[in-house]
């Protein structure tokens, strides 16, 4: 049998969202360079995703990075209310 070998030729990051409400549960997939719409405590933000930095300790929180007007934008995990795709 010939083995067929591919090249990779795009890899991009990504994370997986799943939010849940009562019975319901949405699964929701972003990629480094989607837009989405991130609603904090404060405000909604609306720019592109670049990556989720995982916290190293239990007493830190994941944050998500994002660009919007081209400037980095940081959200703390425990400061989202809602991400969506603003696609």
């Amino acid at each position: 049998m010939e083995e067929c070998i591919m090249e990779i030729t795009s890899l991009l990051p990504g994370v997986k969202i799943v939010k849940e409400d009562g019975e319901v549960k949405e699964d929701v997939f972003i990629s480094q360079g989607d837009k989405v719409k991130v609603t904090t405590v404060d405000e909604t933000v609306t720019g592109t995703f670049m990556l989720v930095e995982f916290a190293r300790y239990s007493e830190e929180d994941d944050i998500l990075h994002m660009v919007r007007d081209e400037e980095g934008f940081a959200v703390p995990f425990d400061q989202i209310i809602d991400i969506v795709r603003a696609d």
